[in-house]
């Protein structure tokens, strides 16, 4: 039996999400668990604020959306486990698109569920994150497998050269997204988009948007 479900130290527990329509209501979802989990629930709007949390206090499980304002949740993601590197964190979002899976899991997250998730399914997510395992959602756990194959060293060299941005924004303009459309789903100006498009061409040793799709088959993204 896990420690969690016998011990009385409260599991502090992090939310971020942009809508005070989903925190309540996933902080019912978690407080209906108290009898298996004693969670203490924190809860922030943003990327900016959950990393000011996260900087003065612990937490065991962050539980984060995709589309943040202002920093995006990979980014969060990133930054906090640079900070707090044992930190467990799900990803509970509307977004079930490849490129949103595969940049938030790239970033560090050990789940990944919709926000249509019963209440039964998200407990199974939050005990198996908290045992340091890795938990997908049926959508999501389909559209990794369809994409990915094993990855040759020089394909794992290549991604790592990158940041999570970059593969996020890469994995973007392989779904033929324009500047325009990504910096409204990142919540970024287009000058920022156009500067890691740039930087991607540089980094990938190609010319164009073409040049980037191939790169992107190439490492196995699509």
């Amino acid at each position: 039996m896990l420690a969690e479900e016998t011990s009385v130290t409260p599991i502090n527990v992090l939310i971020i999400d942009d809508h005070k329509m989903v925190r309540d209501g996933l902080k019912m979802m978690l407080m209906a668990m108290k009898k298996n989990f004693p969670f203490r629930i924190t809860e922030v709007a943003s990327g900016e604020d959950a990393l000011k949390k996260i900087n003065r206090e612990n937490f065991e499980l962050i539980i984060i959306d995709y589309q943040l304002p202002g920093i995006s949740g990979v980014e969060t993601i990133y930054r906090t486990l640079r900070f707090r590197p044992a930190a467990k964190i799900l990803v509970l979002s509307h977004y079930d698109e490849l490129p949103c899976i595969q940049a938030m899991m790239d970033a560090g997250a050990r789940g990944y569920v919709l926000k249509s998730i019963e209440p039964g399914e998200l407990q199974n997510a939050i005990r198996t994150v908290l045992q340091n395992n890795i938990y997908f959602s049926n959508t999501a756990a389909l559209k990794l497998i369809e994409s990915q194959k094993e990855l040759t060293v020089k394909q794992l060299q290549e991604r790592s050269a990158l940041t999570p941005r970059e593969l996020e924004i890469l994995l973007w303009i392989a779904e033929e997204f324009t500047n325009d459309e990504i910096a409204q789903k990142l919540s970024l100006s287009k000058r920022t988009v156009d500067t890691h498009r740039q930087n991607l061409i540089n980094k990938l040793h190609v010319k164009n948007t073409v040049g980037l799709v191939k790169a992107a088959i190439r490492l196995n993204l699509l």
